[in-house]
């Protein structure tokens, strides 16, 4: 295997067996949620309130906008965010987690944090840092 395809594999590798591990510590707490459904719940968490419209420039989402109002919608239905018009521009959606949605949140914190115990475990300081440093050159270059 030559170091391209290698080194990928090994980072889709890595990603894959990390979600799946993040994704079921969550069932276990009864939290069965998509990682599109994760991200936007994370990052709606970081603010008060967050206008649909920005989920667009979310680089995990990268999506077309139907594909981010269906997953929006699923989380309002599951009951997870709350929508409501902006009371300036009435066309835009003001997105805000529900009570059940800021108890998803932490659980999300507390599962990100597993991880990085893990790898805290795994790698000294340093070390973390440099293969943050590479990985982030590799994908700056493609």
């Amino acid at each position: 295997m030559d170091i391209q395809s290698g080194l990928g594999s090994l980072c889709r590798l890595i990603s894959m067996k990390s979600t799946k591990r993040f994704h079921a510590w969550l069932a276990e707490r009864g939290v069965v949620i998509t990682p599109e459904q994760a991200y936007i719940i994370a990052s709606i968490a970081k603010s008060d309130e967050f206008h649909q419209s920005e989920l667009m420039s979310l680089t995990f989402l990268a999506s077309d906008k139907s594909k981010i109002s269906r997953i929006v919608q699923s989380l309002v239905t599951a009951g997870y965010l709350s929508r409501s018009d902006d009371e300036v521009d009435r066309r835009s959606k003001i997105l805000r987690l529900t009570p059940e949605g800021v108890k998803v949140a932490l659980l999300l914190k507390e599962a990100a944090n597993i991880n990085v115990e893990l790898y805290n475990e795994l790698f000294t300081e340093d070390e973390l840092k440099a293969l943050q440093t590479s990985l982030v050159k590799v994908l700056n270059a493609l």
